[in-house]
């Protein structure tokens, strides 16, 4: 979120009904202002949907999320419930030499990694990417199996495609200080790890909890709830709220901010397939367990990652004792060409790939969703994307930027930023 609302005035103008937009729009009301909501698609929702088939739910896009309070509360008033992970199915893996592995670093490795953490210093304080940073301050093997993996699982990217301050801000040192003292001192002053917090996912899929937000909103705006008209021209409001993509604020601020409207049409946005699986439980090798396993880039694999989603929560499934489900994530910036791959590509694709990694013989059905512009890229620049809009637009009260790539690309950290009072 950058920007505040202008608290003089109690109209305002929401443009764009994605999950952010609709957050943006509950907040307002229920703090009393006068919401109009505008969305060019005939849907609400954006990039986030549940599809249900016979064989069970296939997400388009989040799948679950993590249940601080703020998270919990909006579940609650609206009437979602939400599901807590099986028991033992908190294994995560990452693939090495083709085989999932809880921990990929062998002891010479772990241990160069500490001493990376424990003797290289921050020599630049200066705008960093998270390639330099981990090469610097974990080494090379941690930033193959360890770093690589997780962004390309949660980004899409290469970790030399992010920001440390934008993506990773916690992963910012003090000039002069290293990785391992900084952690240490950290806890002496009392500034623990957060405090880790369960990840749940609604029953009846994400797109019960963006429909019932979207049935609110509709009871509540009524009229003022506009879907299939499009915005060409910056809304004359007391109080506008832009929760559009980057690309898409940037040509509504062309005339009345033309250095942000720049800057934001240079944001990039990662494509992203994802691909739900439906197996039968026959067609098992072995068991599996766990939340899902992500791939490091030197593995050459087809997918990202792969989430085990009915070994994660349970009615996932249309029956649990014979079907199970994955979610295979391909694409991203470093395999682009999936995004234009036929249907029949990707099925036999997918197909040696869960044969390959998690001993799956036949597929029984897949689900395709592809996003081309799945993701904004938390780049080094982004940074001085939030600091000309707080300089420019968004210093006048009532004028804000909200969405993914305004500080929180994470549902949780989206409802988070919404829900908080500061800014209304």
């Amino acid at each position: 979120m950058i920007g505040r609302a202008n608290t003089n005035r109690r109209e305002v103008t929401v443009v764009g009904a994605g999950i952010s937009g609709m957050l943006a729009a509950y907040a307002l009301d229920s703090r009393g202002y006068q919401v109009t909501l505008i969305e060019e698609k005939a849907a609400a929702g954006g990039l986030i949907r549940t599809n249900k088939t016979d064989f069970g739910l296939s997400e388009s896009a989040a799948h679950s999320l993590i249940a601080t309070e703020p998270v919990r509360q909006l579940c609650r008033d609206l009437e979602v419930e939400l599901l807590s992970p099986r028991k033992g199915s908190k294994a995560k893996y990452i693939v090495r030499n083709g085989k999932l592995r809880r921990f990929p670093l062998t002891i010479g490795e772990t241990l160069d990694t500490a001493g990376h953490a424990a003797r290289a210093r921050c020599v630049n304080g200066a705008a960093q990417n998270l390639d330099e940073w981990a090469r610097r301050h974990l080494g090379n093997a941690a930033l193959d199996y360890l770093l690589t993996p997780l962004v390309r699982g949660i980004y899409g990217v290469q970790p030399a495609q992010l920001g440390v301050s934008t993506a990773f801000p916690t992963l910012k040192l003090p000039v002069g200080k290293t990785l391992l003292g900084t952690l240490v001192s950290n806890r002496r002053k009392g500034k623990k790890k957060k405090e880790s917090k369960q990840r749940v996912a609604p029953r009846f899929g994400m797109g019960d909890l963006v429909g019932k937000l979207e049935q609110r909103l509709e009871q509540r705006l009524g009229s003022r709830f506009r879907r299939g008209e499009s915005v060409t021209v910056l809304p004359d409001a007391a109080n506008v709220v832009l929760a559009t993509p980057a690309y898409a604020a940037a040509k509504l601020l062309e005339r009345a901010a033309p250095a942000l409207a720049g800057e934001l049409a240079s944001v990039c946005y990662t494509p992203i397939v994802s691909v739900t699986t439906f197996v039968r439980r026959e067609a098992f090798d072995h068991p599996i367990h766990g939340v899902g396993v992500l791939m490091p880039a030197r593995e050459n694999t087809k997918a990202l990652g792969i989430l085990f989603n009915s070994s994660s929560f349970e009615y996932r499934v249309a029956d649990d004792t014979r079907l199970a489900s994955f979610t295979v994530m391909m694409g991203g910036t470093s395999q682009p060409g999936w995004l234009s791959a036929s249907d029949d590509e990707i099925r036999q694709t997918i197909k040696l790939e869960l044969a390959h990694l998690l001993g799956i013989r036949e597929p029984l059905a897949v689900v395709i969703h592809r996003w081309p512009a799945a993701l904004p890229q938390y780049s080094v620049n982004l940074e001085k994307v939030w600091q000309l809009a707080r300089e420019t637009w968004c210093s006048q009260p009532g004028r804000i930027l909200f969405g993914n790539y305004t500080g929180q690309i994470s549902l949780r950290g989206i409802i988070e930023s919404a829900m908080a009072p500061d800014w209304l």
